[in-house]
Order: structure tokens, then sequence, then C-alpha cells
């Protein structure tokens, strides 16, 4: 290239950084003002996002008290059969059926839960959700059965209802969405 054919490229560039720049700090600032009403839309829940969370905060005090009446209502049962052997041993020393009825009430305590799995979750936050709820006891060997036969990242999202009966293979089946 020659120096005049350089010289008006670089007039040229020159003449579009100076329009741009015009162009940016006084025509275009209508940016700002969509930044601001975008932060404040993502800030204030819209009425419906308002009235799930009330719901869903109503629905949480429900089980709450609900699970505290059963556990009351377990703890006086178990107080009950205690006070009838106390009674009962001066008739009849051998009354150990009574203590069985107290066996029994643990086994149908069956703890019902419901896992939310969210997109995105690694399986371990499944894991956790599962052992917090009270369905398995150890959630490392849980954690080591779902890793040996490859079923941790098969976990999907989504709600699954679990109860503390099922097997490891029967709650990896649901979490899986089988």
């Amino acid at each position: 290239m020659s120096k005049p054919a350089l010289r008006f490229l670089a007039l040229g560039f020159l003449i579009s950084a100076i329009v741009l720049a015009g162009y940016r700090s006084f025509i275009y600032e209508s940016q700002p003002t969509t930044k601001d009403s975008a932060s404040s839309k993502t800030t204030k829940p819209s009425e419906e996002e308002l009235l799930y969370k009330e719901k869903y905060e109503k629905l949480l005090a429900e089980t709450e008290v609900a699970e505290l009446t059963k556990e009351n209502e377990a703890s006086s049962s178990d107080v009950k059969p205690e006070e009838k052997p106390e009674e009962k041993p001066v008739e009849k020393p051998v009354e150990k059926p009574v203590e069985k009825p107290v066996v029994e009430p643990v086994k149908p305590a069956v703890t019902k839960a419901t896992i939310v799995v969210n997109d995105g979750d690694p399986g371990s936050v499944a894991v956790e959700q599962v052992k917090n709820q009270g369905i398995i006891k150890d959630s490392t060997e849980f954690e080591n059965f779902l890793e040996q036969n490859d079923y941790i990242s098969f976990i999907r999202p989504g709600s699954y209802e679990l109860t503390s009966e099922m097997t490891y293979e029967q709650i990896a089946t649901t979490l899986m969405g089988r």
C-alpha cells in the first residue's frame, strides 16, 4: 500500500471511532434503564410465586404438626403398654406379650418422604436428602451401592415418593425414574 492509502485508512478508523464514541455517549443510554428494570424484576417475586410460597409454608407447617402429633401418639402408646405391665405383673408375672406390641409399633413406623432432585444436582445431594428424611441410615453405604451398580449417574431430576421399607434397589430405581 502506498503512503496516501494508509493515511486515508487511518483517517477512516479515526472517524469511525469518533462516530461510535458519540453514539455510545449520547444516543445509547437506554441500556442502563433496562438493566435497572431487569434487576427489579428478579428481586421482586411475582404474586404467583408468593402464593406458591405461602401454600408451601402452610403445607410444611401441617406436615410438621402431623409428624409431631404422630410422635406424641406413639410415645403415648409406648407409655401406656409400659404402665400395663407394671400393673399386671402382680396378677400374672409372665406378661411379656405386652412388650411385643411395643416392638410392633416400631416396625409400622414407616417413614414416608418426598425427595426433590433439582436439575444439575449431583447424586450425592439426592443421597443426603434420602438420609436426612430418615429413609436410609447410612448415606455412604447407599452411595457406594449406587456407584457399584453405576446408578449414580442415572438419577434424574424430579420429585419422588420414598418409604423406609424400600430396599436400596427400589430406592435407586425410583430415583432413576423407572
